[in-house]
């Protein structure tokens, strides 16, 4: 090739470079017109009114972050079993899915006698990801006290049951303020009632953002109506879901249960409106926290619906 074809050669790759780099500046703004373009709008289509008993409620649209209804959303109150969603957090982010995990005679008898435990016998191991199940499908007390007994000993096993406990609980407290929970404090890894156990509707509803971003297989796993679990020898324990509305709603994608004396009834739900597109609901201190629940969705049916966005909409 001779010095005058290479020189040619040269420019119109470069003219070809200078075209592309060109093409690819301009395809952000085409690509952020579309991905805005296919977001679709809640509408309000009704004007009924959402009655129910709960003391705190807060329903959000997640995808836009519209808050849709809220009442005492940033009043502190117990949250009783709602305190698993921290507890299995931890499990998810510090555990592999088959770490075993034993039920020690300490974590199954800890707590008031009425308090709901699990069929795994004291000494039984099980699997991480299938403790998950006895947390968020069961709401069982005694998963919750092994898996803070399991992650609290930090390894040194000659550590005391309540030891463990506490350096978990520390673990719970620290990780709610790294998520910007101001409004939440945990004394305990199950839920019990505790002065010092409480939270909002409002925190409770970014945690559960939280784990939707980040561990969304914890969602999966809630709203699974029946599993089995397996122990380390022959044993398998059944586990039933706590929450008949997962089979009177196809839509839920996610639920948490709670109830306790002083808590009263509490409530967390994740209702899919559309693809990839879901409502949080929180409910607490509520004396009928599923007939609460029901009523939220009927509400949210009645008087809201998708409606396709274009582009002028998100100009």
């Amino acid at each position: 090739m001779t010095p005058l074809l290479r020189t040619i050669a040269i420019i119109a790759v470069l003219i070809a470079l200078i075209v592309v780099v060109s093409m690819v500046a301009r395809s952000p703004r085409v690509q952020e017109t579309s991905l805005k373009s296919v977001i679709p709008r809640l509408e309000k289509i009704g004007s009924g009114e959402l009655t129910i008993d709960a003391k705190a409620v807060f329903v959000k649209r997640i995808r836009d972050d519209s808050i849709l209804y809220e009442r005492n959303a940033n009043e502190r109150l117990p949250i009783a079993s709602l305190t698993k969603l921290m507890t299995a957090l931890l499990l998810a982010e510090q555990s592999e899915p088959l770490h075993p995990i034993v039920f020690s005679d300490a974590a199954k008898r800890i707590g008031a006698s009425d308090d709901k435990r699990s069929q795994v016998r004291a000494g039984d191991t099980i699997k991480a990801e299938d403790v998950l199940k006895l947390l968020l499908i069961a709401s069982d007390n005694d998963a919750a006290y092994a898996v803070a007994e399991d992650i609290g000993s930090t390894g040194d096993t000659s550590r005391l049951f309540q030891d463990r406990v506490l350096t978990f609980v520390r673990r719970m407290n620290e990780r709610a303020g790294a998520l910007g929970l101001v409004d939440t404090h945990y004394s305990n890894p199950a839920g019990s009632d505790d002065p010092e156990n409480f939270s909002t509707a409002k925190d409770l509803e970014a945690l559960a953002e939280h784990i939707l971003r980040e561990h969304p297989e914890l969602w999966s796993v809630s709203r699974t109506q029946e599993a089995i679990v397996f122990g380390v020898g022959e044993d398998r324990y059944s586990v039933v879901n706590t929450d008949p509305l997962l089979a009177e709603y196809p839509s839920l994608y996610g639920s948490k249960t709670g109830f306790d004396d002083e808590a009263k009834g509490t409530l967390l739900l994740l209702y899919a409106i559309g693809r990839d597109d879901v409502v949080s609901i929180v409910l607490l201190k509520s004396n009928d926290r599923f007939s609460d629940g029901r009523a939220v969705i009927q509400w949210l049916e009645s008087n809201f619906r998708l409606v396709p966005a274009t582009g002028e909409d998100n100009r």
